[in-house]
């Protein structure tokens, strides 16, 4: 039975990880920032899964749920790091405080839960850690640009750790979802001002031209079974695309950076000694 530390359990994708992981039988420690959405989990399974609170801007709350973990289940087997947010605005347009927060959420947040983690995971030479990126570290888009460099941060930062840890016996996997049926698209955020020029090229991303229709292909419950089989199986990839628009646009876009490499190749290998 693995103990899992699960963060972002309120909608989405996390929501689909926590329901896979009980169902399986696997104990999990769910968390939000508001607490009263993921009560429910604690509810239905009282034996292995504790909800609690946990907030990626607040070190002292991140601290206090990885110790409630260890007090509860006495380990920590499986991280994910799912929780996050998208910020939409051309770069020009974007606020530093905004970008901060986002930075935080996304790459600082999630990296002190796993360096929070990582010393017991050393200790017995074992565990895992998932972090949930997003296609936007592949491929930006724009008025997207600050959101996907949060997601490629936090993806070189998972290659950086898996490398340093795989000696330790310790697998690092990044998850990059395509469009899934979530609240993600109702919750992003913007810059306050919009600068007419971009509106060419930024118009249609910003918020107030955006509407979810909730008809996106992906499906979190099936994201989260697929995850649990994973991680069960022990063949876990170091990069996990999901769905078949991530599938796609990924496979795309490296086609084409291959195909930039080796354009200018001949031109690039003059540059060494």
């Amino acid at each position: 039975m693995r103990t899992w530390l699960i963060t972002g359990c309120s909608t989405g994708i996390g929501r689909g990880i926590a329901k896979a992981v009980l169902h399986s039988g696997d104990q999990a420690v769910v968390t939000a920032r508001n607490i009263s959405k993921i009560q429910e989990f604690e509810a239905k399974y009282p034996d292995t899964c504790m909800a609690l609170s946990l907030d990626l801007t607040d070190e002292s709350s991140m601290k206090k749920a990885v110790e409630e973990t260890y007090n509860r289940f006495g380990r920590i087997d499986v991280l994910v790091n799912n929780a996050g947010y998208g910020y939409r605005a051309a770069i020009e347009e974007s606020e530093e405080d905004e970008i901060g927060l986002l930075f935080q959420t996304n790459v600082f947040g999630p990296a002190k839960l796993m360096n929070l983690c990582l010393p017991k995971m050393r200790e017995e030479k074992t565990g895992i850690i998932i972090n949930v990126s997003s296609i936007g570290a592949v491929r930006a888009a724009v008025g997207n640009g600050f959101y996907s460099a949060s997601k490629a941060a936090l993806e070189l930062v998972s290659d950086a750790i898996g490398k340093e840890t795989e000696h330790l016996g310790i697998k690092v996997m990044t998850v990059e979802p395509g469009a899934f049926r979530t609240a993600f698209y109702d919750s992003l955020h913007g810059a306050s001002r919009a600068i007419s020029d971009y509106t060419p090229s930024v118009g249609s991303m910003r918020l107030e031209n955006m509407v979810n229709n909730h008809d996106q292909k992906g499906d979190p419950d099936k994201a989260g079974k697929l995850i649990v089989e994973l991680v069960s199986s022990g063949n876990l990839p170091k990069r996990l695309p999901l769905g078949s628009d991530a599938v796609r646009i990924i496979r795309d876009e490296l086609k084409s950076r291959l195909a930039e490499v080796e354009k200018t190749e001949s031109y690039s290998i003059t540059t060494d000694y």
